[in-house]
């Protein structure tokens, strides 16, 4: 027989190769190394689960015998997913008892254990190992919502501890969450509209979308591979206890940082962080964030934003500093990107660097 590879395929094969080699090369990163070990197996798991479907249907009609091999890892996919962003955010170390999380493994091996030892005759054993095979998609949207919050209340924390956060909040694990829900809630309509309507059954009939299918699992397996591997070290964000420090305590400590920041420019810093305000400072972080969220109503992120936000300003309107260009100011002041700079100006004035400095031209 010979075989024609689409575009797609071709697309696929380049994809998985590539997830194989990202997966082994992050364990060999210095940076999140316990946290690496669940982002190599969420990789390979997910090279492994979608390549049967890159092959085409008579492939599997001519060589039976790849039946037999556990391909697909699906079940791994969404507590890898889980354990990398816990092990990346949490001060609860993983350990040997989260592993009941890999134990429904044993649900994506029925079908080749059916291949393997039977093959022929009961068609029932053959259709539920299918059926508890692509449950699997359940598993992967639960433990992916879980992981959705568990980022939320790391990035809403993270705000306490460092005053840029685009390298560290894991935006980008957020939104390929939304991509891999998405579309397996479209995998999952569009598979019971085909067969509830049109009576499509097999992946004979379903050719098309599973096109479709491949080229979303393949940016998926890019977008994962590259971020992953590019993916800054983290922090563990400590938690205070609950208390209430006295009024004229927190009134003494955010004069002293007023004048820090002005006399010292602090903020300029775009890696200054609440370890490092305090270190400067001589007030504990505790006390810092105690005394900023009950006298200011602010987090440790929102303070130091402003001094940053009110130096451009400031600068904007200063003609003697029309040869600089707008993001250099935005640099200058401790912004660490034109987008966290412009999103944090909007967030403050309401308006980008650009917009203010037109609108306040002729003042």
């Amino acid at each position: 027989m010979q075989f024609e590879l689409s575009l797609v395929q071709l697309i696929t094969i380049c994809s998985i190769v590539n997830g194989l080699l990202f997966g082994t090369l992050v364990l060999e990163k210095k940076e999140n190394r316990k946290a690496n070990r669940f982002l190599s197996l969420l990789i390979i798991a997910l090279c492994l689960t979608f390549t049967p479907y890159m092959l085409d249907p008579a492939i599997w009609d001519q060589y039976r015998w790849l039946a037999w091999l556990p391909f697909s890892l699906s079940y791994w996919i969404g507590p890898s997913l889980y354990l990398y962003v816990r092990a990346l955010t949490s001060s609860i170390a993983v350990s040997k008892k989260d592993g009941w999380h890999f134990t429904p493994i044993i649900l994506n091996y029925l079908h080749s254990i059916y291949h393997l030892f039977i093959d022929r005759g009961y068609a029932w054993f053959h259709h539920t190992a299918e059926l508890l095979e692509s449950a699997a998609i359940i598993s992967i949207l639960i433990y992916a919502w879980i992981t959705y919050k568990q980022i939320g209340n790391y990035q809403q924390s993270l705000q306490d501890q460092v005053s840029n956060t685009d390298r560290l909040d894991l935006q980008w694990i957020k939104k390929v969450i939304q991509v891999l829900v998405l579309s397996f809630l479209l995998i999952l309509l569009f598979m019971v509209l085909s067969s509830a309507i049109l009576g499509k059954t097999t992946l004979d009939d379903w050719d098309n979308f599973r096109e479709f299918i491949l080229l979303i699992y393949a940016m998926m397996l890019y977008w994962i591979s590259i971020n992953g591997f590019r993916q800054a070290q983290t922090i563990i964000v400590p938690t205070f206890e609950e208390e209430v420090i006295l009024t004229s305590e927190t009134s003494e400590i955010i004069v002293a940082l007023h004048a820090l920041m002005k006399d010292r420019k602090l903020f300029r810093n775009a890696e200054l962080s609440l370890s490092d305000l305090s270190r400067d400072s001589g007030i504990s972080g505790r006390l810092i964030s105690k005394a900023l969220n009950q006298e200011l109503g602010k987090n440790y992120f929102q303070f130091i934003n402003e001094f940053r936000v009110e130096e451009v300003k400031a600068k904007l309107l200063d003609t003697q500093q029309d040869h600089l260009t707008i993001l250099s100011i935005g640099l200058d002041a401790g912004f660490n990107s034109k987008a966290s700079f412009n999103r944090v100006f909007k967030s403050y004035t309401g308006l980008t660097p650009k917009e203010f400095k037109v609108n306040n031209s002729g003042h």
